[in-house]
């Protein structure tokens, strides 16, 4: 993930600028005067500089054009501003933008004292030019705390050129309480009004100030009295403590007692009249207040309160113990509320549907223990299981166990994973390059032609709402606001999950790009402490002082904010702040968000963005993943056991390997950056470059088998290129120098791309990288990684059926799953090999990376394949080239042979050696934009998905034909429940989406119904 900076040095206002700035009024502010206009007397507060300028959309945001007076307190402008503000496109309707300038100033500042800040626009301050014009309306929510019982409300009315203020309508609202007729409170000279509040208690408050047509309205929180609690509150919290901030009105005064709940107290010292202090926290509501002596007499500051959340349910937990005949699901090891094994617990149990084979004895169990017929049919058996204690909490988790084809049962462990993460073909999509609508809809079609590619996974980039409207450039996606809902310009939560469901019915699996290291500044917590600073009930969830442990090497150097208050990477800029994971508040929060988006949409698993800051930063900077990592991996496992966690982080040297599940760490996978920038991108840029890939892809030094593994549940992720990389096809044809048609630069991509794709690891392929694209696009590498692809791009028909043929070799043999890995060397050194070993099914591949042709005699032995029986002498085995479409016989001798490889330029060789033949099946490729389906040939009636579901499920059907169309779904009792369809429908594949989270948990039966067809299925609803 990058992200730069929006500031550029001389303009603080919008992403564009004028280039003559001696035309920027008339060209940049593209107004006439106005037939009504205000004289607006801008005052910025500040005594420690030695000159002031006032810039923004009415002087074309030039720096030093506008200086400012000095009048004793700070500087002062005055601007007369047409009414209805700045006509050109881009503002804020109805408002003018400003900020103010001084030399050195970076970024420039905003106005300190008005509430209206545009945070999607550089924090731009604008006023609402209007007759009459309210501005500096004071106390606001830029500096809420009110630290007296009775403020003095003002704001400066300016009216229009010629015109006069109309005290007879200037009215303030306070909390729903109006106070009229204020003429005798606003000054003519100085055109303030400055009205003393009646008194307000402690707490928040809003303030609307109405004159003539115009109203304002502001919020802040008073914390008043002799003694106060400055805290933000309630709030409610997981940790065992909260510090408590407060003041004391007197210098005399040197220490204070807390008191919670009336009765239990705490002594804490004053310093310059401000106390802090960590309180103990009980269960459930703590009411606080602060107690201090004045002049003999004791003072109460008002209550705060602060909950503190204790976890009342029961922890579920599944595991399996199997014989000849059986296997037992175990419950009996489920926890109560207190951590502690209890038989005062209940149980219901399900089996998935979509289990290899039926499993009966199991839905609607509700026994610790149940005993099943161990399956017939290899495969992953799912099961879920829901814990209720006496108080009627409750824990719903699922588990699953594999019977392998020599009918043993492996149960998981914390570090295991599903089989579909073990023959992971991954697939990174970024919407906004997809199509040129740029939304989720648009690229659903592009899930038929990933299924007939052969990939099974899909990362798609980040979806969540950003400060920013998602783009081609820099907006795709790591500046979240909102890590809740979609944002708007892809779509709705509706079409994600229709995406996912959609995913899911064609067999892959979505896993979902979020950002765990930081949210953007303009996320509403950070605006929170910005408002409230340490008193915010948010301050914890960031870092806020820069790490100086020595043990503290993170891959960016930080930096703070220029108020001081965050800490963030200085590479990615001010606009991404660092999350800390320490606080145990902000973990949950956390944990819960990647919750919502497995419960709600389905997806499998994440890509975690930057996963090294977090685990850098555990510990104080010793690193660690019990902070992230663990949690993490912890509590979302127990809710969906089958999902894959990539992590944003190095992953393949020594001490990388403490992130792994295999290591007591986080993740499934992680980064290979030796082998994409020191192996694959460098290829062509000179030097060893087979020796130099090769080393990367065993991940060692000068070695022929593979190197160091973090375990045989740990993937390296491995690719040529992903949305933070430039286009490999653009570094080849740069680095060969090749002809504009790009034929030679795909080519030369191909023997890599073969090596990488088919080696140890998870491999990735990026959006376009099958069609070719980002050759020959200049400018910015961003423009080349990310902008709107053209599937019919004409290298498409060199690349994409090299891509096709990798993903389904690896799909559909096993040997290119496994961890073994063994370079061949030959008689050519121009062509580099590899055997993937594996019994009776060894595979080998071959690429040749020279632009003619090359033939190599290779050795084959048992020191680099391998048969059950060993290697017999005369036998006749069979080596099927894949990737050709061809096979030739073998025979060894002495237990050797040697095999003769002949390869075109830049060619490829996959073979599979055993004492058979095989054959890769392919399906069509027609095109991304074209991937319709045929009509069905047959009604059908799919089993929903997911089943068992909570709340939501999705019910596929196929009409071969136009019909009438009714789905309805029934309870036990057979009493209608819902309609789901009852209308003429088109032929086709059909999905239909239903919420039930109006019924209780049971078991219902949908319906089918057409002119000549009826179907009945069965589907569980588990609350």
């Amino acid at each position: 993930m990058k992200i730069p900076s929006d500031h550029a040095p001389q303009i603080a206002g919008r992403k564009f600028a004028c280039p003559f700035l001696v035309l920027v009024l008339i060209v940049c502010t593209g107004h006439a005067i106005a037939a009504d206009s205000v004289d607006v007397t801008f005052r910025y507060y500040n005594t420690s500089i030695g000159s002031a300028y006032l810039v923004g959309e009415f002087n074309g945001w030039v720096n030093s054009s506008w200086p400012m007076s000095y009048f004793g307190s700070g500087w002062l402008r005055t601007a007369r501003l047409a009414v209805g503000g700045n006509p050109a496109p881009g503002g804020v309707p109805g408002a003018w933008q400003y900020k103010f300038y001084y030399n050195g100033a970076s970024p420039w500042p905003n106005d300190p004292l008005n509430p209206h800040v545009n945070q999607n626009d550089n924090d731009n301050s604008f006023i609402y030019v209007k007759d009459p014009t309210i501005y500096q309306f004071l106390p606001n929510q830029r500096n809420p705390i009110v630290t007296t019982a009775t403020p003095v409300i003002s704001a400066y009315i300016f009216p229009k050129v010629g015109g006069q203020v109309d005290t007879s309508s200037l009215t303030l609202v306070i909390d729903g309480t109006p106070y009229p007729h204020l003429g005798a409170y606003y000054n003519l000279v100085n055109q303030q009004l400055v009205f003393p509040s009646p008194l307000l208690p402690n707490g928040n408050h809003v303030v609307i100030l109405q004159a003539g047509a115009n109203a304002d309205t502001v919020n802040f929180t008073v914390q008043a009295g002799y003694v106060k609690i400055l805290n933000q509150f309630p709030v409610s919290t997981w940790e065992s403590t909260w510090k408590i901030n407060g003041r004391v009105e007197n210098d005399a005064a040197s220490s204070v007692i807390l008191v919670r709940n009336s009765t239990d107290t705490f002594q804490t010292s004053v310093n310059a009249r401000t106390f802090s202090f960590a309180l103990p926290l009980v269960a459930g509501n703590d009411t606080i207040v602060a107690i201090a002596d004045s002049a003999g007499t004791q003072k109460l500051s008002s209550p705060i309160l602060v909950t503190q959340l204790v976890n009342h349910a029961p922890y579920g937990r599944i595991t399996f113990a199997s014989d000849l005949y059986t296997v037992t699901l175990h419950a009996d090891s489920s926890l109560n509320a207190d951590g502690n094994l209890s038989a005062a617990l209940s149980y219901l149990w399900s089996a998935d549907s979509t289990n290899p084979s039926p499993v009966s004895g199991v839905n609607g169990a509700s026994t610790p223990q149940i005993s099943i017929a161990k399956p017939a049919i290899p495969g992953e058996y799912y099961f879920n299981l829901i814990v209720t204690d006496t108080n009627g909490y409750s824990d719903t988790t699922r588990n699953y166990f594999t019977l392998d084809d020599s009918g043993h049962v492996i149960s998981p462990t914390l570090a295991s994973n599903p089989g579909w993460v073990q023959q992971g073909r991954m697939y990174e999509m970024f919407f906004k390059s997809a199509t040129a609508t740029g939304t989720i809809n648009a690229a659903l079609p592009h899930l038929g032609y990933l299924k007939n590619m052969g990939y099974n996974i899909v990362w798609v980039m980040p979806v969540m709402k950003n400060a920013f409207p998602m783009d081609n450039m820099y907006g795709t996606g790591y500046d979240i606001v909102d890590f809740y809902n979609v944002a708007p310009e892809y779509g709705t939560n509706a079409d994600l999950k229709n995406f996912v469901d959609r995913a899911h019915a064609l067999g892959l699996k979505v896993i979902l790009d979020i950002t765990p290291n930081h949210t953007s500044r303009y996320h509403p917590f950070v605006q929170n402490i910005r408002s409230y600073r340490q008193n915010s009930v948010y301050w914890n969830f960031y870092q806020h002082a820069l790490i100086t442990n020595p043990n503290y090497h993170p891959d960016l150097s930080e930096a703070l904010t220029s108020d001081s208050l965050f800490g963030y990477y200085y590479a990615f800029s001010d606009e991404l702040l660092n999350y800390n994971w320490s606080d145990l508040d902000a973990r949950k929060y956390m944990i819960n968000v990647y919750q919502y988006w497995i419960k709600a949409f389905g997806v499998d698993g994440f890509r975690f963005d930057v996963y090294w800051g977090p685990h850098d930063r555990a510990n104080n900077g010793n690193g660690g993943e019990n902070e992230m990592g663990i949690p993490v991996r912890t509590a979302l496992k127990h809710i969906k056991p089958d999902i894959l966690l990539l992590g944003e982080t190095s992953g393949t040297g020594v001490g990388t390997e403490v992130v792994y599940a295999d290591r007591n760490g986080g993740l499934d996978a992680a980064y290979d950056w030796n082998l994409l920038h020191n192996g694959a991108q460098a290829f062509y840029s000179g030097g060893a470059q087979i020796s130099a890939l090769n080393n990367t892809l065993l991940n060692c030094g000068s070695c022929t088998s593979m190197g160091f593994l973090p375990g045989p549940d740990s993937y390296f992720m491995r690719c040529l290129e992903n949305h933070d990389e430039d286009r490999i096809i653009y570094i080849y044809g740069s680095e060969l120098n090749i002809p504009s048609d790009g034929v030679t630069a795909a080519h030369a991509t191909l023997p890599v791309s073969t090596m990488v794709e088919l080696s140890i690891g998870l491999p990735l392929v990026y959006s376009g990288q099958e069609v070719g694209w980002g050759f020959g696009i200049s400018g910015q590498k961003e423009n080349r990684d990310r902008s709107v692809i053209d599937w019919n791009d004409s290298l498409r028909t060199i690349l994409q059926p090299h891509y096709q043929r990798l993903a389904f070799i690896r799909k559909q043999f096993p040997a290119f799953w496994s961890q073994q890995q063994i370079r061949l060397t030959g008689s050519n050194s121009n062509i580099l090999g590899y055997s993937r070993p594996l019994n009776d099914q060894n595979g080998l591949m071959f690429s040749n990376f020279t632009n003619s042709q090359q033939t190599s005699f290779v050795g084959l032995s048992s020191s680099n394949v391998s048969f059950a029986g060993g290697i017999q002498d005369g036998k006749t085995y069979y080596a099927s080239d894949l990737y050709n479409d061809t096979s030739y016989q073998v025979v060894f001798s002495g237990g050797i042979t040697s095999l003769q490889v002949v390869l075109p330029p830049y060619g490829t060789s996959v073979i599979i050696l055993g004492d058979t033949t095989y054959a890769l099946s392919l399906p069509v490729i027609t095109g991304v934009r074209d991937q319709e389906e045929p009509l069905p040939k047959s009604y059908a009636l799919e089993q929903n998905y997911p089943n068992p579901f909570n709340p939501s499920t999705v019910i596929r059907f196929s009409l071969p034909r136009n019909d009438n169309v009714s789905l309805k779904v029934y309870n036990l009792l057979g009493e209608e429940v819902s309609t789901l369809v009852r209308a003429s429908m088109r032929a086709g594949e059909h999905d239909v989406s239903w919420n039930a989270g109006n019924l209780p948990s049971g078991v219902y039966f949908y319906r089918l119904s057409t002119t000549t067809f009826t179907s009945t299925k069965k589907m569980l609803l588990l609350k």
